[in-house]
């Protein structure tokens, strides 16, 4: 039957089949039954260190670390495995596990949290997986790193307001508290990124710490601490390589197709063009040495100028660009009626006074030639 709160719930240093009473006390054995409810038949001794560096291995498949110097024989001292620095001087515990770039794999096992003088743990740029273990909050940690893995969901409260990980909590004066206890010191949380894969307090009063600044790529918006983005920042906007990709992808084609009216465009204008300069129906116009049409009539009293007549704005490649195609469209349905409307327009003014085939002839008026220069 139950006493009081063990019908609820284990106390810590108990155990229990369903985690609630009847309630197993366990020996004092370092904290290892520290949790409340804990799901055992039995008490269990707690695990020596080469037991917990083997269960470490396990668990990352360190049978497939990238360098196999580093392969960890099962049972052997904790102390003489690559990788792995102890307290000589004092009882020989571990004290440091480094492990950058070997490909580890797997989750970090809370029995971590049990090597009690681990002051650094080192694991960058491996494919770790999971959530960061609350245990870690159980040691005299100094140093976290764990950039550039695939650990998810968030950063344990109780590590992220304990003192001395990463330098949180220490700062020189005048450093807001948000930042000076903050989970962004352990680890950049998701969405986000750093160069280190975490903030950093400044040193000195004065000085700009690391910031975990906004990342929307698919890494970081999966995992914690990224310490790189592909992102593409424009003018304080950021938009996913991924995204910009597909865009282009997609509009290479629509880029494609207003090339080719914009050539056809083009040639269908130079083609007018040389077409009215060479039509039977200005025969009647002379052309002086200088290129000056002369339709017999005297000078009107204008100058020549010696400016040639200029391209009613054709459409240009050089003036295409990466415009919504709707404006484009736009634009060349304009330009071509710019160009039906000025097609031929010396015809009307010709000595003969001739028109086009097939409209109704008007007889004009004498005038001067007001003729622009053809050359």
């Amino acid at each position: 039957a139950s006493r009081g709160c063990d019908g609820i719930c284990c106390p810590a240093n108990s155990a229990s089949r369903e985690g609630v009473a009847p309630c197993t006390p366990c020996p004092n054995d370092g904290g290892f039954h520290r949790y409340m409810g804990q799901h055992a038949t039995e008490c269990y001794g707690s695990m020596n260190e080469e037991e917990i560096l083997d269960l470490f291995f396990e668990q990352t498949h360190g049978d497939e670390w990238l360098d196999s110097s580093y392969l960890w024989e099962k049972g052997s001292p904790a102390c003489r495995r690559k990788g792995v620095e102890c307290d000589v001087a004092g009882a020989g515990q571990v004290t440091k596990i480094t492990l950058p770039s070997l490909g580890l794999r797997g989750p970090l096992v809370t029995e971590l949290g049990f090597l009690s003088k681990l002051r650094v743990l080192d694991l960058p740029n491996n494919q770790l997986t999971g959530f960061l273990p609350s245990d870690l909050r159980f040691l005299p940690l100094e140093h976290l790193d764990i950039r550039g893995s695939r650990v998810q969901g968030v950063v344990p409260p109780l590590l992220c307001i304990k003192e001395g990980v990463n330098g949180d909590g220490i700062g020189p004066p005048g450093v807001d508290f948000n930042l000076l206890y903050a989970c962004e010191n352990i680890i950049c949380p998701r969405g986000t990124y750093s160069s280190i894969g975490r903030a950093s307090l400044p040193e000195n009063e004065g000085e700009e710490g690391i910031q975990c600044l906004p990342c929307y790529d698919d890494q970081a918006t999966l995992y914690m601490g990224r310490n790189e983005c592909t992102d593409i920042s424009i003018a304080g906007v950021h938009i996913r390589t991924a995204d910009v990709r597909r865009g282009m992808t997609k509009s290479i084609p629509v880029v494609l197709a207003l090339a080719f009216l914009a050539v056809l465009s083009r040639m269908k204008l130079s083609g007018r063009k040389s077409l009215a300069r060479t039509s039977p129906r200005n025969e009647n116009i002379d052309v002086d040495d200088h290129g000056h049409a002369d339709d017999g009539h005297a000078d009107d009293g204008h100058a020549d100028d010696g400016h040639e007549d200029e391209d009613p704005s054709p459409l240009r490649l050089s003036s295409l660009s990466l415009q919504p195609l709707t404006q484009l469209w736009t634009f060349a349905i304009k330009e071509k009626a710019q160009v039906q409307s000025d097609d031929d327009w010396t015809a009307g003014y010709s000595e003969s006074h001739s028109v086009r085939p097939g409209k109704k002839l008007v007889e004009l008026p004498e005038v001067k030639s007001q003729l622009p220069d053809v050359s």
